[in-house]
């Protein structure tokens, strides 16, 4: 069974390169993660919300950790043991579509960054340049890990591809933690030969096995650059210049079913970021545009949730108890109906 865990301010739940498979969930207080930006130059601070699940990708990969989790303030955290966590996960399609869609945008991000490391703004030039070059990039970097998988990526879906033989000799230094050969020439443009066989025949996002996150990247559309460009804001704290971008999205015109989501969710983050930047009137008012607005909308619930917490802060008791009883009541039961739960039982006492 996961245990809880308190902590006091100042506390580190763990550190970079320490190995574990526990994995944590925020329950109450304030964890920040601490990590390298892609390019190594920068030290990159990122919030774990109430109720999200952190140290997943090193558990679930067996790899040292990429951040160090630090308490900012008194903190209540649920530790899971792997196998715990994945029993859990088994009974729960949702959680497992909601990692899915963070891990997503999180390679997203890290996938624009690495082209603006390598002055390339452009549009992308081919996925299997895109992927070898992004592998390429995390290993002259030292990320050893994502150079072994991007590798790998590469060989599972172009096999006789015009890297593969580079691929297959990067990929063994990256598995022993070497370094990325000096002598070794730049990697050069070529388009794929027509010949050159491509797992399941297509793109290599329709490849069996795991899809291929970085090509499904070098698709995405300005709309979803933006995106992502915002969401790296907010994660970074830049919670101003974030909330600009989603403010351009949300008055941007959805041509497909796809924009329309993209403006559904920036005007989520929206909220977020005027909640984070204590604009309480504002935040209150963009939560309740979004109830109303889509009022099936994927967010529906944590934007209740934010609600609540919001007349907790203006200290309207009752009604933040109001809100908080219709996000526990609202299915399916998740971590927002547990902190729901756990924020009625703390304000009645």
């Amino acid at each position: 069974m996961p245990i809880i865990r308190n902590y006091k301010p100042g506390s580190i739940v763990y550190f970079e390169k320490d190995r574990a498979d526990d994995i944590y969930v925020l329950q109450s207080g304030r964890i920040i993660l601490n990590y390298t930006s892609v390019d190594g130059r920068s030290e990159m601070k990122e919030d774990v919300k109430i109720g999200e699940f952190f140290g997943v990708k090193s558990s679930l990969g067996r790899y040292p950790r990429e951040e160090t989790a630090q308490v900012l303030g008194n903190a209540s955290v649920l530790v899971f043991k792997l196998s715990e966590f994945e029993t859990l996960v088994g009974t729960k399609t949702h959680l497992i579509l909601k990692m899915m869609k963070v891990f997503s945008n999180q390679l997203r991000q890290i996938h624009h960054k690495v082209r603006e490391e390598l002055g390339q703004f452009g549009d992308a030039k081919s996925p299997s340049y895109e992927l070898m070059n992004v592998a390429e990039v995390f290993h002259k970097n030292g990320n050893f890990n994502h150079a072994s998988y991007a590798y790998n990526r590469y060989l599972i879906h172009y096999p006789a591809g015009n890297y593969a033989e580079r691929a297959k000799e990067l990929l063994a230094l990256s598995t022993n933690a070497s370094m990325y050969p000096t002598n070794l020439g730049e990697l050069v443009y070529e388009p794929e030969r027509k010949n050159n066989p491509v797992v399941g025949g297509g793109a290599p996002a329709a490849a069996s096995g795991p899809v291929n996150p970085y090509a499904q990247a070098a698709g995405s559309s300005p709309l979803q650059t933006s995106l992502d460009n915002a969401k790296s804001k907010l994660n970074s704290g830049d919670h101003e210049g974030a909330l600009g971008i989603f403010k351009t999205i949300i008055g941007t015109q959805g041509n497909s079913t796809t924009d329309n989501a993209i403006i559904e969710e920036a005007f989520y983050h929206a909220g977020v970021c005027m909640k984070e930047t204590n604009k309480i009137d504002e935040a209150y008012a963009q939560f309740s545009n979004y109830v109303k607005k889509y009022p099936k909308g994927e967010r529906v619930k944590q934007s209740i949730l934010n609600l609540a917490g919001v007349s907790e802060q203006k200290g309207e008791k009752d009604k933040a108890i109001t809100l908080y009883n219709k996000v526990a009541a609202l299915p399916p039961e998740d971590e927002f109906s547990e902190q729901a739960k756990s924020k009625i039982e703390e304000l009645k006492g």
